[in-house]
């Protein structure tokens, strides 16, 4: 895996750039809140950019899995998701840069549509940032695996990890009005982002061997078997003829002669 110093977290206002990504970010949701606020008819605007995947696949609403992401149901649910994305994006930005950064946090939002559209395909609209989020979180933890995060006094690695399995338990078994698979398809496009770092670890390695080794006693186990009927076939050929041999022995014996002709030397 790709190893990162340890980073302490910095305020955005130490930045030397006056408007970070994460800045930009966390206007343009602010914005969009304030226009939905003071709107005569903010379920208009929830219905027309929310995400809701049966109409986007049968009325061709092809923005809502970009535009669901900027909005928000209350001033709780923007204020959590943009007090996340300034205090974890400003130490990712700070190592990837603002182009990568934002490729990043739209790709865990789109993913989060995804998993709307897989598993909540007929549901309510769904609206917030928190897919890009909880993307967000896992990019800190696979950077900075074992900085803890105040005040839990926990490592990332903990939490995110504690985070995911909440996320699963609560999608299964429903409840809350929360988008909960929209959060876990935001941490899945974080993985497949970070796919190359994954496949550099250790227990990765491991499962790889453990996989290739079990194909392998899996394939001498069916030649072994394969042979064993092979030669109880020319057995009874020896002893009772080729005549004597039933349509399912014959077939198993030419399909064993055709593939053997086949292999090249």
């Amino acid at each position: 895996m790709r190893q990162y110093a340890y980073h302490e977290y910095r305020p955005a206002w130490r930045h030397h750039a006056s408007l970070t990504m994460v800045n930009w970010i966390i206007l343009v949701n602010v914005v969009v809140y304030l226009v939905k606020a003071v709107s005569t008819s903010p379920m208009s605007i929830v219905h027309l950019f929310g995400l809701s995947p049966r109409l986007v696949l049968t009325r061709g609403f092809v923005w809502q899995p970009l535009t669901y992401m900027f909005l928000h149901a209350d001033f709780w649910h923007i204020f959590f998701n943009m007090l996340m994305t300034w205090f974890l994006g400003n130490t990712v930005e700070t190592v990837w840069g603002r182009r990568r950064f934002l490729k990043y946090y739209i790709a865990c939002g789109l993913g989060g549509a995804a998993f709307s559209a897989i598993f909540t395909f007929n549901g309510p609209p769904v609206i917030g940032a928190s897919g890009a989020v909880f993307g967000l979180c896992l990019a800190y933890a696979m950077m900075f695996p074992d900085n803890y995060i105040y005040p839990l006094q926990i490592k990332a690695k903990y939490i995110v990890a504690f985070f995911a399995a909440i996320q699963i338990l609560y999608g299964i078994t429903g409840g809350g009005g929360i988008a909960y698979f929209a959060h876990l398809g935001g941490m899945a496009a974080g993985l497949f982002f970070f796919r190359r770092e994954i496949r550099a670890t250790r227990l990765w390695m491991r499962l790889e061997r453990w996989y290739t080794g079990r194909k392998h006693d899996q394939r001498v186990g069916w030649k072994a078997r394969e042979g064993a009927t092979i030669d109880s076939i020319l057995d009874k050929i020896s002893s009772k003829g080729f005549e004597d041999l039933s349509a399912t022995e014959r077939r198993i014996l030419e399909n064993y002669s055709r593939k053997n002709q086949e292999e090249p030397e």
